[in-house]
């Protein structure tokens, strides 16, 4: 994991300065937040002797929530800088049809057991547009993606017998993508997307972003888009799986 992060941040300070030296004509700052609908799918399992693999809501009964996000952008010529958080927290309430062994701990088939999945993740990433031409009314951008994603999760269990039981996981994930986005008069109109991932060691982590949006107002764009993260790790003695998956509405103000 070292060695994929001292060369993702080597290769993130090439783009830079390729940026700096071959930038297209622009500046743009900004940020945009969004309220995401996602459906969750997932399961874990803590390392333990004899734990139980357990489906989040098959098992545990937990709930979809709704997702706030934000970021902020800083874009010069053709090299854009942007760091993102997200912060998730499922709840689940339900009597167990099955025995559940997590971290040690045994639940009893017929325990009524209170859960909880909480996630913050961090995000920072480099994107350099090799292409970025206006072809008549319309402006295109392609290009390429170098991202970090921090992931802080945590996971806890608990009823009235065994009390509180829980297991957290951290791991900063590096990542690879691509970009390209479409605007037509003056982007007024626009079509986005980013898509990055990497798999390693029994890990991966996966995720993909595509919206459109419109400029009523000078600075001001609304946006609705998809968002998709599919992440399995295997870190601190956890093993975990989540996709999580639903559109999203937002807005953006940059200068």
């Amino acid at each position: 994991m070292r060695r994929i992060l001292q060369v993702v941040t080597v290769s993130a300070g090439v783009l830079l300065m390729a940026g700096s030296a071959f930038a297209a004509p622009g500046f743009e700052v900004g940020a945009r937040g969004a309220y995401w609908f996602p459906k969750l799918t997932g399961n874990a399992q803590t390392n333990a002797t004899g734990d139980t693999r357990f489906d989040f809501k098959d098992t545990l009964g937990v709930n979809d929530e709704n997702v706030p996000f934000g970021e902020a952008f800083l874009r010069l010529g053709s090299t854009t800088i942007r760091v993102g958080y997200t912060q998730l927290s499922f709840d689940g309430d339900k009597e167990l049809t099955q025995t559940v062994v997590f971290n040690g701990t045994t639940f009893s088939a017929t325990d009524n057991v209170i859960s909880s999945l909480d996630m913050k993740m961090l995000d920072g990433e480099v994107q350099f547009d090799f292409l970025r031409p206006n072809v008549g009314v319309a402006s295109v951008n392609l290009g390429v993606l170098l991202k970090v994603k921090y992931v802080d999760g945590e996971v806890e269990l608990r009823s009235v017998s065994q009390g509180a039981v829980l297991k957290d996981f951290k791991a900063p994930v590096p990542m690879i993508g691509v970009a390209a986005g479409v605007g037509f008069l003056g982007n007024m109109l626009r079509a986005d997307a980013r898509a990055a991932g990497i798999a390693y060691s029994g890990n991966h982590l996966y995720e993909a972003d595509a919206y459109a949006s419109f400029a009523p107002l000078p600075f001001v764009r609304i946006q609705g888009g998809y968002r998709h993260i599919d992440l399995k790790i295997d870190e601190d003695g956890t093993l975990a799986s989540f996709k999580l998956s639903g559109p999203y509405v937002g807005a953006q103000v940059s200068f």
